[in-house]
């Protein structure tokens, strides 16, 4: 056993010879939270109370598997029961009783959503403690040979009238201790070290005296700032959407020897709040008493949304040097700090030809510098004044009025001024004058009837440039806007000279009179554009056209094929949302060749239990989670939800509503895509095809085939050999050649889709997609109720994905901000 230590250093007992790793495994930049893209569930096993009288009975299995292999980015994950000893001592070698012993464990890839927490309990008069039975978090690695199971523990405790203090980071490996260890090997030192299989793992704890840190939290004026929180070693994220949190702590005085890095604990989210975190009095005070010495944490102090955190490094150690984000403060230091406070700042929002008041005008204060959280963004009143809470700096006012406003978006630089040294209540203001826009009226009509054309949208050229913009409704944002029933479209803009020029639908943009002669916009008046098209003629439901004819050489006869072409255009033509429940499965272990079996044997015309046929042939958890689909034409939008019926939101907005953890857009030319987790945007433009991010939209669960989509097949060739049959309302297709299997299932009367298969025998390939519970929209267009595809690949399914949709609705009219992604304050925006 080690001799005392000094400055609050761990003892560890004779077992210490066979423990540790050097792959620094518990280092901060190595260590990945799945709590994003791969969206995990984990279902929480309770710690363990780990109190030595626990009943046989009550004692957890050795081993509960958490992920199959391949299901954790890769690999598997379990919990493994052991019972880890020790004693805890003062620096004196005295036993302390009644000091609260901790482990926390995780591995190099962790859920987002585990509980690191495995264990607590106290110990006794002679300092002895026994966590028994806890459940260690084990990483099942892909490959065992290049890494072997592991896990990563630590333990730490505190007690009255002495410091935090924890033992170095271990490592636990559930199996026999190998013969021999080759010490050429890089990872001979990990592996001498461990901890193995019914191997007694005993880890001695030393508390030394605490640091203490107190301070008082005033503005500059000298006020106090009661509430304000002050957190260690496990901070807020000031400006992420998200409850996760980040931060470090680090022990000075020695290295890990076991990992050979830096003794770090990083998840300190583990340690009881009242030791890292703790808020301001009525006076601003704080106070902390439990502190390690010799150690680094992270550091912030936030006095409320309308102030900018102070995020810094503290030391409870003599430093020679100290810089502005590192601030040492000894074993009994005092910090006191100074915030700006914001001032009240009104802006006045008028028409600048009458000078007359505007209301309902959104006022938002863009800060040079750093993101501000709050009092940055107001709505005008009836007097047209918005009131903001400002810390004094220079900012962008932005002014932007409502869609109904015929008023143009306007930007300007603003400073406000430093409180005077008297502290005086002089409210700044500052006025705001909108401009009048141009009212231009777009009309669409059929040039041979005069009947007026819906679902057309337009872009405008300038008179210096070529270059074509979409038409908005107004200057704030661009939400492409589509003729409505009455062939119009109604727009605010800035004046000048333009050209309109149809772009959407695609057929209609080839049209003749497509493009309008220039106009001139004059600020204030109402400008009438009538384009006059000259578009090919129809089929019935005016969706398709003459050109466009059913394959003469198809498996399907033409009227189904007819069908199919008028669903796809209505389809793309409706502006449509679509609220689902979605759960997708990668590489898992899914019994699909029953599981198709069973949905053949369904009612087609019904929703299925389809949860309930998942839990039969798939033993891991499956998450059903909210999407929410907007379509129209190219455009796309999802919003996607990793909350789910048993889970709360994960995100929200500073207003504290729920946020999507990632939303995506396209227009056919970019994509736009936001995480709340990182609060990072991404665009990115679609080359040659390529795209960065998928938008999913309901034509992804929809099957309809359209007579656009298609390689031209050669004048003479044959049609394809299939048996059809009919059953009842639905017709059977279906074939079979020495390299592929296929079949197809419809509806006879309505050509609505509910299965089709291909599959490859010889490569052991498999695509299959069903659909179940077709329903009819008001202007005719069928959705399903559920829609299921998977593909398999050697008898191994590579992904599922199954959808229930809750709700659809046809938007009429097309919000605004349909297409559009609200950032939060503080995002990160990637343009590539």
């Amino acid at each position: 056993m080690e001799g005392k230590g000094s400055g609050g250093m761990a003892m560890v007992c004779a077992c210490d010879s066979v423990t540790g790793n050097d792959e620094g495994l518990w280092h901060r930049g190595r260590l990945l939270s799945l709590s994003g893209f791969l969206q995990l569930s984990l279902c929480l096993i309770p710690l363990t109370a780990a109190e030595p009288e626990q009943p046989e009975t009550s004692r957890p299995p050795e081993v509960i598997t958490l992920y199959e292999p391949g299901r954790l980015g890769g690999h598997g994950a379990s919990l493994h029961r052991v019972t880890i000893t020790g004693t805890a001592r003062n620096t004196d070698g005295k036993p302390l009783k009644d000091a609260d012993i901790y482990v926390a464990s995780r591995g190099w890839i962790t859920p987002g959503d585990f509980e690191q927490l495995r264990g607590h309990t106290r110990s006794d008069a002679n300092g002895h403690y026994e966590l028994k039975d806890v459940q260690l978090f084990v990483i099942n690695n892909r490959d065992p040979h290049s890494r072997p199971d592991e896990s990563d523990f630590i333990v730490f405790g505190t007690k009255e009238n002495y410091g935090l203090t924890w033992h170095p980071a271990r490592n636990y490996r559930p199996a026999a201790r190998p013969e021999k260890i080759d010490g050429r090997d890089r990872n001979s030192h990990a592996a001498r070290n461990a901890f193995y299989q019914n191997e007694p793992i005993v880890i001695d704890l030393q508390f030394d005296a605490p640091a203490k840190l107190r301070g008082v939290i005033t503005d500059k004026q000298g006020h106090p700032l009661a509430n304000a929180k002050v957190q260690l070693g496990h901070v807020d994220r000031s400006l992420t959407p998200t409850p996760n949190r980040t931060g470090f702590c680090r022990y000075l005085k020695q290295e890990n020897p076991y990992l050979k890095q830096i003794d770090s604990f990083l998840n300190f989210s583990v340690v009881p709040s009242s030791v890292r975190e703790t808020y301001t009095d009525a006076q601003g005070r704080y106070e902390f008493t439990q502190l390690r010495r010799d150690t680094s944490y992270a550091a912030n102090i936030d006095p409320g949304l309308e102030f900018a955190p102070w995020q810094f490094t503290l030391m409870t150690a003599d430093q020679s040097r100290t810089s502005p984000d590192t601030v040492a403060t000894g074993y009994d230091g005092e910090l006191n700090h100074q915030f700006t406070s914001p001032r009240d700042v009104t802006v006045h929002v008028v028409q600048s030809d009458s000078g007359r008041p505007l209301s309902n005008v959104l006022v938002t204060a863009h800060h040079i510098g750093e993101v501000l959280r709050s009092g940055i963004q107001a709505r005008t009143d009836s007097q047209g004044n918005a009131q903001l809470r400002l810390i004094p700096d220079e900012y962008k006012l932005v002014a932007e009025p409502n869609p109904d406003q015929p008023f143009l978006y306007l930007s300007q630089q603003y400073f406000v001024p430093k409180r005077e040294a008297s502290g005086g209540k002089d409210t700044p203001n500052v006025t705001m004058k909108l401009n009048p826009a141009a009212i231009v009226k777009l009309k669409a009509i059929n040039a041979k009837t005069g009947a007026p054309i819906p679902g057309v949208r337009f872009n405008y050229e300038t008179y210096d440039a070529g270059e074509q913009t979409p038409v908005s409704t107004q200057t704030v944002y661009v939400d492409y806007p589509f003729t409505n029933a009455a062939g119009e479209i109604q727009a605010f803009m800035e004046p000048g000279m333009r050209r309109f020029v149809v772009t959407e639908p695609f057929s209609l943009a080839q049209a003749e009179g497509s493009r309008s002669e220039r106009v001139k916009l004059t600020a204030g008046q109402v400008t009438e554009v009538t384009v006059k098209l000259t578009p090919a003629d129809f089929l019935p439901t005016h969706l398709v056209a003459s050109e466009i004819q059913p394959r003469k050489n198809s498996l399907y006869a033409p009227e189904i094929q007819k069908k199919w072409h008028i669903q796809s255009e209505l389809l793309r033509l409706t502006p449509l949302r679509i609220t689902t429940r979605k759960a997708s499965i990668y590489r898992g272990s899914v019994d699909t060749d029953n599981l198709l079996k069973d949905l053949r044997a369904l009612d087609p015309y019904e929703v299925p239990d389809i949860k309930a046929l998942l839990n039969r042939y798939y033993s891991g958890e499956t998450a059903w989670n909210k999407q929410v689909l907007t379509a129209h034409g190219t455009l796309k939008h999802e919003a996607r939800y990793t909350n789910t019926d048993s889970k709360p939101p994960h995100y929200f907005n500073l207003s504290g509503q729920p946020l999507p953890s990632i939303t995506s857009m396209t227009d056919g030319w970019k994509t736009i895509h936001h995480q709340s987790m990182s609060n990072q945007a991404r665009i990115n433009p679609i080359r040659k095809g390529k795209i960065h991010f998928h938008v999913e939209s309901p034509y992804d669960i929809c099957d309809w085939p359209s007579l656009r989509n298609r390689i031209p097949a050669p004048p003479n060739s044959k049609k394809p050999e299939a048996d059809i049959r009919r059953e009842g309302q639905r017709i059977f297709y279906s074939g079979e050649s020495e390299k592929t299997v296929y079949r197809r299932v419809l509806d006879e009367e309505t050509g609505f889709i509910f299965e089709t298969f291909h599959g490859s025998p010889s490569h052991q390939f498999e695509q299959v997609k069903l659909s179940f519970a077709p329903k009819t929209l008001a202007n005719g267009l069928i959705l399903p109720g559920m829609h299921i595809n998977w593909k398999t690949y050697q008898g191994k399914l590579q992904h599922l994905d199954a959808t229930l949709i809750e709700k659809a609705e046809i938007l009429s009219p097309v919000p605004v901000d349909a297409f559009s992604i609200a950032l939060p304050a503080g995002v990160e925006v990637v343009d590539s």
